[in-house]
């Protein structure tokens, strides 16, 4: 069955793979490191071997079955089933790729690349996997990519969840880190076999050791691989880290925004199709031909004195890996064009709010996609998407962009929606010219009154700051009253606001008002209009009151739904916008009331957690 890229070519030239593996060592070159990358053959499985790292790699299983730094073994037992393996799906679709045939790609002592390709037969995801492992001369970790291959001849298909999963060694004195909020040390093993099991099946209440009375599970940890750059578990007592570390982002589905798991206990994650929380999954058509690679990144070995060291070191070496992208000693891969076959997007975006004049594009989000007819860049998984943040001057440049048409998209904080601009071309060794992209900011009103910051996340809200804690609506029915009241000019968003509106109570849910309380000087002349900007909806509606509960002016169905995010642990999932028209007729000079009901609650599922609500009056 023929490849649908070329085949495998043996060797790369020596001055491409010294361009990369030439990077600062994480500890002074040994005898053995000088000497290069060393490669064995053992039959079943290769040894790749710089000194720093030794990988061993079963040849049809696609896998890392050992990991070792500096001769320390980075992987968890072999009892325990553990390796370093790449997985489809769940339940009767689950997938690893097995009976792949070996090739080496590149040799040299500078740099050995192996593949391990698994053709398609019957397993429910029309694919062909081609897995590579990357050892380069002086580096402190592994480089992994996988290409993906759909012929022309191949079924319908899709995929839902494609990951790599690293199971380091579970030991005490085991500390996570993700970000600033989530870097704390784990149970220790013993303290997970004391722990009690949930209603929640991957959520346990821990009930002895340094997190006794905590819940533990790994949705506490999810978070935008675009924000993080790295995660990775540290152990203290050894001086060892291991690290998920990202250099490129553009194989990655559905933006910035999009979060997923990373690091949790036991288990450092990457989700290549991010499919929690709303994720969108490729679709392919019978007689498509389709590829996408999936990297490179980097499985990260470090050593430092403490934790604080390794972790610092871990995200400065997030720095270098992107400084680098992309990668020079990554040659010969259609889906991988060098630096010079790419192109670039230049360009200055305005943002011009005639209501909110301080608002500028600083640290604006700038990218190009390429989505579906009719789609958005939230919901594209099947092609690259290329994201920059715009500098204190709105000014941007999108490096890195394989040739093609794409629709530019930016979005800001502290404006609701989204610009774009449609076909940009991006050529080969080109910059693309964007110019000045003026944003318009549209209102239909005078904003009467505002709650939040429109930034895509609940975050501002009161939990804001802790929502990755399991049961935490537990906690809602005994700091919240039914019916929240938030009064404009008097409450506090960060305190009376909550960050998610969901059924009240514990065993038997009921719906919960939340009620708006606000003054208008005199009645309105024409409609207003109710902003609700969203940062998450599951199996929601809501049901919208003006001055009289008895009947609702709109009821909305949120067009962007699912995602799972409050059971979930997370501040969103996909970002939604609705506007809501509330009659003249039912707002009066003096005190009103808009009134706010999730109607919906079967269960914790179903809930809505805004971004930001305004009211805008002509």
């Amino acid at each position: 069955m023929p490849f649908t890229h070329p085949p495998l070519k043996p060797f790369i030239p020596l001055i491409a793979a010294f361009a990369i593996c030439t990077l600062t060592h994480a500890a002074p070159p040994s005898t053995s490191e000088e000497k290069g990358v060393r490669f064995e053959d053992r039959g079943s499985q290769v040894v790749l071997d710089n000194g720093i790292i030794a990988a061993t790699i079963n040849k049809t299983g696609a896998n890392v079955a050992s990991l070792k730094f500096k001769g320390t073994e980075m992987i968890a037992p072999a009892t325990r089933g553990a390796n370093i393996y790449f997985s489809m799906d769940g339940g009767a679709d689950y997938r690893q790729p097995q009976g792949c045939v070996f090739s080496v790609k590149a040799q040299s002592p500078e740099m050995v690349d192996v593949a391990c390709r698994r053709i398609w037969k019957d397993e429910p995801q029309a694919f062909d996997i081609e897995a590579h492992f990357v050892l380069c001369r002086g580096e402190s970790g592994l480089y992994v990519y996988a290409i993906l291959d759909h012929p022309a001849k191949y079924p319908a298909t899709g995929y839902g969840e494609w990951r790599m999963v690293w199971r380091p060694p579970v030991e005490t004195q085991d500390w996570i880190c993700v970000d600033e909020r989530r870097h704390w040390q784990m149970p220790d093993p013993a303290d997970y076999q004391t722990a009690q099991k949930m209603g929640i099946k991957e959520i346990v209440k821990l009930t002895q050791g340094v997190r006794a009375g905590q819940y533990d599970c790994k949705y506490d940890f999810n978070a935008s691989y675009h924000d993080i750059g790295c995660w990775g578990h540290v152990y203290a007592q050894r001086k060892l880290g291991a690290w998920m570390v990202c250099g490129g982002y553009d194989f990655f589905n559905d933006g910035p925004t999009k979060q997923d798991l990373n690091a949790s206990a036991g288990l450092n994650h990457i989700y290549f199709g991010r499919n929690h929380y709303g994720g969108s999954n490729p679709h392919l058509a019978a007689g498509e031909t389709w590829s996408k690679i999936y990297g490179p990144y980097l499985l990260y070995c470090n050593s430092a004195d403490d934790v604080e060291a390794m972790w610092s070191d871990a995200k400065e070496r997030v720095k270098k890996e992107k400084a680098q992208w992309p990668y020079p000693w990554l040659t010969g891969v259609p889906q991988y064009p060098p630096a010079g076959a790419r192109g670039q997007v230049a360009g200055q975006l305005i943002i011009k709010d005639a209501q909110k004049p301080r608002l500028s594009a600083a640290n604006a989000w700038v990218g190009v996609a390429q989505p579906e007819a009719n789609g958005n860049w939230q919901y594209e998984s099947k092609h690259y998407q290329y994201w920059t943040h715009a500098d204190a001057e709105g000014r941007f440049t999108i490096p890195s962009v394989r040739p093609g048409s794409y629709i530019l998209y930016a979005f800001t904080t502290g404006a609701v929606g989204e610009f774009s601009k449609r076909e940009i071309a991006v050529g080969a060794g080109q910059t693309t010219q964007a110019g000045e992209l003026v944003w318009n900011v549209p209102h239909k009103g005078r904003i009467v009154w505002e709650i939040g910051m429109p930034d895509r996340s609940a975050g501002e809200f009161a939990h804001g700051h802790d929502y990755f804690h399991g049961y935490g609506w537990e906690r809602f029915p005994h700091e919240f009253p039914n019916p929240l009241e938030f009064t404009i000019g008097k409450s506090d968003p960060a305190k009376d606001w909550n960050y998610a509106q969901c059924g009240y109570g514990t065993d038997n849910l009921q719906p919960w008002k939340w009620r708006i309380h606000f003054n208008l000087d005199a009645a309105p002349q024409a409609d207003a209009t109710l902003v609700l900007s969203l940062a998450s909806a599951d199996s929601a509606r809501i049901d919208v009151f003006a001055n009289d509960e008895s009947k609702a002016v709109s009821t909305v169905t949120p067009a962007v739904q699912g995602g799972d995010a409050l059971l979930r642990e997370s501040i969103h999932a996909k970002y939604g916008l609705e506007q809501v028209t509330i009659p003249a007729g039912k707002l009066h000079a003096g005190e009103n009331v808009i009134t706010l009901v999730e109607p919906n609650v079967k269960t914790m599922r179903s809930h809505v957690m805004y971004d930001y609500l305004s009211l805008e009056i002509p």
